[in-house]
């Protein structure tokens, strides 16, 4: 194959390539001596005074290796090498590195592959294993990761390769040039994505080149992201640095046969391997506006301002601001997404939107605090929008599990930010606003917890509830009870107003330590056709549409049952003008 050196723009430092399967490139080139790696070869122009020792020494990390150099290459004589000659070796004469597994959350599969003939610590058959973090991976593993599932890769050199969800991929390469030289790492992905952070090396650039089923790409101390499209195609965007793009396909009459993508610009590369024209990454959506805290003990909603041309949106949480622990991943068509709740804690948020084609846009990243530990308490009285009596009003909610305390807040038109109380309570969540004048309040409560350093840990406020302070309705007077007769019953009646209901008690003490009746009447009169006869005490309580009631009316008596009447028919009556009865 013939290698297809760069033009001028893609030379500059911070240089990714993108090619076709058939051709990879790498932009690995030390600033002294220049080395290209094509179809696992890695080529070494000679400078004056090269011998193949000192090669062996740079490039494979021992300079008894030099046999190597010299029976691959055909030279005669091995002291005397010609300046501009291109050496060539294969690359696995490199000496093998290992990368660690730094976080996994969700089901991740390793494969390990079987032994091949020479090779005495390949296992004797392919294995499974679930995959650990602090575990290592060596050349040849492949990872194999679940929906939801998310893993990192630690590369010897400090590069960090973030495996997403549904992802499988191999380690083809994993080789250092010299005892501490740069990386030689290829990667094979195979569907899913990628997200890459490579260490610049000036002195020593690596190769890295992660190669997909139409396009592989090399990357040198940059950022960037490449994904397997349902369609077959590879898709990439580049954060840091700069991508020359090639393809197997480019020779094809009318094809694009290269492309640069610099940062903040993407492309797509079609099943069939045909480059797309690079266009700017869709701009970075706006994260100022959220929350500094999240508060809701069972859901993590994040929304934010749509994106114009956006067809879907990335969005990650993730513990640390590198991203090689996510902890939640979704992707979805609206501009809002909504997460299992985590732990209290600090986190980083990471968002992307996609363009029509897939390509991801510039990143966005913010820091959130998650605090809804310990729980707010529930309200209880008075309900959503009730009305508490003036002189008598009390709030009251539930109590939590844990809480030592509660801190409860009573605020008027000026809202919270200026409250008119802020009073921890202990034991009870409960709150005397006996003070307040009538009129309209909302009020809120959190918990209060103690720590192993006997600390108070206060816990989010629930949601403001509203509720209205106002006069109780006055109370009847024993006079307003009227006591009047019909067919021989004692019949009661008292002024009304619309909307009241009454309280009637009846009782056959003064005290009411009998109460023979206790109804809720929603007219102002009542018949005492039930009782047997005898002599009793009423008393009336009036509770208003709104549920607050007055004090309860002095107790008049009555009497029931058959009236005594004169021979002319007419009631007799007692000295207290009360109806005679027949006991």
């Amino acid at each position: 194959m013939m290698l297809r050196r760069p033009r001028s723009p893609l030379s500059r430092p911070a240089l990714c390539c993108i090619s076709g399967l058939l051709l990879a490139w790498s932009c690995a080139a030390s600033a002294q001596t220049p080395a290209l790696v094509v179809d696992g070869l890695i080529a070494h122009r000679v400078a004056p005074g090269d011998t193949l020792e000192q090669i062996a020494r740079q490039y494979l990390g021992d300079h008894r290796l030099w046999p190597e150099l010299q029976s691959f290459n055909r030279v005669a004589n091995p002291l005397h090498l010609q300046p501009g000659f291109t050496l060539r070796f294969p690359d696995r004469l490199l000496q093998m590195a290992t990368a660690s597994i730094e976080f996994v959350r969700g089901p991740a599969v390793a494969i390990s592959p079987a032994r091949r003939a020479g090779d005495s610590q390949a296992p004797a058959a392919p294995q499974r294993r679930n995959v650990q973090a602090g575990e290592t991976l060596q050349e040849g593993d492949q990872l194999q990761l679940d929906a939801d599932s998310f893993v990192s890769v630690r590369l010897a050199d400090g590069s960090l390769v973030r495996v997403q969800a549904q992802s499988d991929v191999q380690i083809q390469q994993m080789r250092r040039r010299g005892r501490a030289g740069s990386m030689q790492s290829v990667l094979d992905l195979r569907s899913g994505a990628l997200d890459a952070t490579v260490t610049p090396a000036p002195a020593s650039p690596p190769r890295f080149e992660i190669r997909t089923p139409v396009a592989s790409t090399s990357v040198r101390g940059t950022r960037f992201n490449v994904q397997i499209a349902d369609s077959g195609r590879t898709i990439a965007a580049v954060d840091q640095g700069s991508v020359a793009v090639t393809s197997a396909a480019a020779a094809r009459p009318g094809a694009r046969p290269a492309a640069v993508l610099d940062a903040g610009q993407g492309l797509a590369v079609s099943a069939d391997a045909i480059v797309g024209a690079p266009g700017a990454l869709l701009p970075a959506p706006e994260l100022a506006a959220l929350p500094e805290r999240f508060e809701d003990a069972h859901w993590l909603d994040i929304s934010w301002p749509a994106i114009a041309g956006a067809s879907s949106y990335q969005l990650q949480v993730a513990r640390d601001a590198q991203f090689s622990q996510v902890l939640r991943s979704a992707t979805g068509e609206t501009p809002q997404q909504r997460f299992a709740a985590l732990d209290d804690g600090d986190y980083f948020l990471a968002l992307r939107a996609l363009d029509a084609q897939g390509i991801p846009g510039r990143l966005a990243q913010r820091g959130i605090r998650i605090k809804s530990q310990p729980v707010p308490p529930l309200y209880q009285t008075p309900v959503a929008a009730g009305v508490l009596a003036q002189g008598a009003g009390m709030l009251q909610c539930t109590g939590v599990p844990g809480a030592i305390a509660y801190r409860i807040q009573v605020a008027g038109a000026a809202g919270f930010a200026q409250p008119l109380r802020d009073a921890r309570v202990d034991g009870d969540c409960r709150l005397s606003v006996a003070e307040l004048p009538a009129g309209a309040y909302q009020w809120r409560a959190a918990s209060i917890r103690s720590t192993p350093a006997d600390a108070a840990d206060q816990g989010p406020f629930a949601a403001g509830q509203p509720f209205t302070v106002a006069a109780p309705p006055a109370a009847l007077a024993a006079n307003d009870i009227v006591l009047g007769m019909q067919d021989d019953t004692a019949q009661l009646s008292w002024p009304g107003q619309s909307g009241h209901s009454y309280r009637l008690m009846v009782a056959s003490d003064l005290a009411f330590a009998q109460v023979l009746h206790d109804a809720v009447l929603q007219q102002p009169h009542w018949s005492a056709s039930t009782l047997p006869p005898g002599r009793y005490y009423v008393q009336l309580q009036i509770i208003d549409r709104s549920g607050l009631r007055s004090r309860f009316s002095a107790p008049r008596e009555f009497a029931a049952g058959n009236t005594v009447r004169d021979g002319s028919g007419a009631i007799l009556r007692t000295g207290a003008d009360m109806p005679l009865h027949r006991q």
